[in-house]
């Protein structure tokens, strides 16, 4: 796959999120959603969207760095504030998606996002 197939990949991906679309029609059926700092992985597509979306619910002032694209891979940076607690410091972040095809694959994201990752298991129950 070369960068520009990655990069469209991307850009449509984050296109349709951002316009509250369902940006499930991007993953694989079973891709991963992996928090490292929590340990945390969801799998299958609907799950990781509910995951995701529910994690950005509970981020505000959400500042992306910079967005790096390469063959297989993109990588993403940024930080927030949770919104729970805006008096808390910022979390930065990076999560590094897998590319294959037009479809992505797999996600590991890198932050400190434990406080947070807290309050979305608390609305789903124990």
């Amino acid at each position: 796959m070369s960068v520009d197939q990655a990069q469209q990949v991307i850009d449509r991906y984050f296109e349709v999120m951002g316009a509250g679309g369902d940006f499930s029609q991007f993953y694989v059926d079973e891709v991963t959603w992996t928090m490292l700092d929590a340990g945390a992985e969801i799998r299958g597509a609907a799950d990781v969207r509910d995951y995701v979306i529910a994690l950005h619910a509970q981020m505000s002032d959400v500042h992306t760095r910079r967005i790096v694209v390469s063959d297989n891979a993109a990588y993403l940076e940024g930080d927030c504030v949770n919104a729970q607690n805006e008096d808390a410091p910022r979390i930065s972040y990076c999560v590094a998606y897998d590319v294959t095809g037009d479809r992505i694959t797999a996600m590991r994201c890198v932050g400190t996002f434990g406080a947070i990752i807290n309050q979305i298991q608390s609305a789903d129950g124990p």
